[in-house]
């Protein structure tokens, strides 16, 4: 494989961390990937929307950035599908900040208390050092069909591909 452009961090919702791999954006459609960036260049840094695109209006995105870092949630018609937090590797600290506060407002979710395998669930993500990364946790709600959350994870990878690289040469 050519040189990873990104990683992604799944993490199962017991916190323990599922694998990393490296991503190519020339692993990804242009077509998705040009979406994801206009969808950033015309929303701004922070913004919670519908995909403007049917059949697709039932998938909401919600992205808080700033200083190369952000936390993204999907939704699909209201439940939530996946949670992540994007690192550029831009600044060190804002990377470290964003992270803290995603895993501990994880922590603090009763479905993740009940799974934890651990007592510090998601520590791993602590200690993974390649950046770009995007630490990704998908949901497990029965009342998202799977093709949904199919959808869901393709949108995931091409969002951190638009926004990661492009924090990263800004």
């Amino acid at each position: 494989m050519a040189t990873s452009d990104f990683y992604i961090a799944p993490f199962a919702i017991d916190g323990q961390l599922e694998g990393i791999g490296g991503w190519s954006l020339t692993q990804l459609s242009p077509k998705w990937l040009n979406f994801c960036h206009e969808l950033l260049a015309t929303q701004g840094p922070s913004f919670k929307c519908s995909i403007p695109l049917p059949p697709l209006e039932h998938i909401v995105v919600q992205v808080t950035s700033g200083s190369g870092a952000a936390l993204i949630n999907f939704t699909v018609r209201g439940r939530l599908a996946s949670s992540a937090a994007a690192l550029s590797g831009m600044n060190a600290t804002a990377d470290s900040e964003v992270l803290r506060m995603f895993v501990d407002s994880l922590r603090r979710i009763p479905l993740i208390k009940e799974a934890a395998v651990s007592p510090l669930p998601f520590e791993a993500a602590f200690g993974i050092s390649q950046r770009p990364l995007y630490i990704l946790i998908p949901w497990t709600d029965p009342s998202i069909g799977d093709e949904d959350m199919q959808l869901v994870q393709e949108l995931q990878k091409h969002l951190a591909g638009a926004l990661l690289p492009r924090s990263v040469s800004a």
